[in-house]
């Protein structure tokens, strides 16, 4: 039976990743990940009397960070980490302080708990925050991952992240069949059709 918000879920694996570049129409599948480890910024007011605390109140900023190891097509590679061509001969590319600004980038996301059942997760706008380092080992017997780092931010919903379990994609607009093909801040808004007066949901 579908997993639910009643259920215990806990992530082990992510078996589909898509990026779209700002400009781009499409999202472009890289499976190939080997890790990804998602940080979440909050924000702490706290009050004092006399130097004791007396009022504590934490919020998400919408902000954090998004480290992925994976095997990236080259042409992706190239895009999201703003490697240009400009003024230079057909097949060369560089990394230029001049033409090079690191464009934003949507990420959509599913992932596994232990017995295969999915979530979707929707970051709809980050940036390469460090371009990766390289290191290349004569001999060695295994292939490295490349291992990007970007940060995101909230868009205008002031959401920075979005989470959905499969079982509970009802809507009409975005479902769990072409979450990684159309995610986007505007698909997740609820659809004039859909019914008004419905309870909303918060994650326990």
């Amino acid at each position: 039976m579908p997993k639910t918000s009643a259920d215990v879920y806990s992530m082990f694996e992510c078996d589909q990743l898509a990026l779209k570049v700002a400009g781009d129409t499409e999202y472009t599948r890289d499976d190939c990940v080997g890790k990804i480890t998602i940080e979440r910024e909050t924000k702490t007011v706290t009050k004092k009397c006399r130097g004791v605390t007396k009022k504590r109140k934490t919020k998400p900023t919408g902000n954090g960070t998004i480290t992925v190891s994976l095997h990236i097509k080259l042409a992706l590679y190239r895009k999201i980490n703003a490697m240009t061509n400009k003024g230079l001969q057909p097949g060369v590319y560089g990394f230029s302080n001049i033409e090079s600004l690191m464009p934003e980038v949507s990420i959509a996301a599913r992932v596994m708990d232990e017995d295969d059942e999915p979530m979707f997760l929707g970051f709809p706008r980050c940036k390469v925050e460090e371009i990766n380092s390289t290191e290349i080992e004569n001999g060695g017997e295994e292939v490295a991952e490349v291992e990007m780092k970007l940060s995101y931010m909230p868009d205008d919903n002031g959401i920075g992240e979005y989470q959905a379990l499969a079982a509970e994609l009802t809507g009409e607009t975005l479902t769990k069949d072409n979450w990684m093909t159309t995610f986007s801040s505007a698909a997740v808004q609820k659809a004039e059709t859909e019914t008004e007066g419905e309870s909303e949901e918060t994650t326990p």
